[in-house]
């Protein structure tokens, strides 16, 4: 029986997937080795054994590398992650599980100056992505947190009148931000601390409920 060919748009897809993978894998090295800011695109460009105008076609800086970097990982390990977080008995538990499971990923393969920059970038990016809808250029991750609401509305435990997706984007953010300060100043709290306070945060909100 004769085998069907590849579709070539199939072919185009899992060419760029793999130039894609081999810049980060040289970038990422790179990084690790003799630091972010020392690394050029230059560099990336020859250890990915690439022409450099292909590399500025994938990615127009560095830290865009980092970006794809992490969504990758969260789009690899984000569903196993979100299984076992929902093995857990209710809301607050499976969050602080994948919060911590998402800080893991960052710091892996991660140094503190990549993820400090890793950060950075992704705040500066936060106005095109709601200003475009373009989900590109979010980390992944509140795939994994909207799940995760969704069952703590069908348990009562989290209001029903907003989007699962945006209040998992609203958590995004405050993760993104907590971990940005926690980078820059590890002494101020703990991991565990911080984490307590988003979900405190981002559970029970401001309100004084003192008496």
């Amino acid at each position: 029986m004769e085998n069907k060919k590849e579709p070539a748009q199939s072919r185009v897809e899992k060419k760029k997937d793999e130039t894609k993978r081999k810049i980060i894998e040289a970038a990422m090295g790179l990084f690790n080795k003799q630091g972010f800011d020392s690394a050029t695109m230059e560099q990336i460009a020859d250890n990915a054994d690439i022409a450099r105008r292909t590399l500025y076609n994938y990615f127009p800086v560095k830290e865009a590398v980092i970006c794809e970097f992490v969504q990758r990982i969260i789009k690899e390990q984000g569903p196993e992650a979100l299984s076992q977080a929902l093995q857990l008995p209710d809301t607050r538990s499976r969050l602080v599980a994948v919060l911590h499971k998402a800080l893991e990923w960052f710091q892996i393969d991660l140094n503190k100056e990549i993820y400090e920059k890793y950060y950075t970038y992704r705040l500066q990016k936060v106005f095109q992505v709601f200003r475009d809808l373009d989900l590109s250029e979010s980390s992944g991750f509140r795939d994994v947190l909207a799940p995760i609401i969704e069952r703590g509305k069908e348990a009562g435990e989290i209001r029903r009148d907003m989007d699962s997706m945006v209040l998992a984007a609203h958590l995004d953010s405050m993760f993104c931000n907590w971990g940005v300060l926690w980078v820059a100043n590890p002494e101020l709290f703990p991991v565990d601390e911080g984490i307590n306070m988003i979900m405190d945060l981002y559970l029970k909100g401001v309100e004084n409920r003192d008496g």
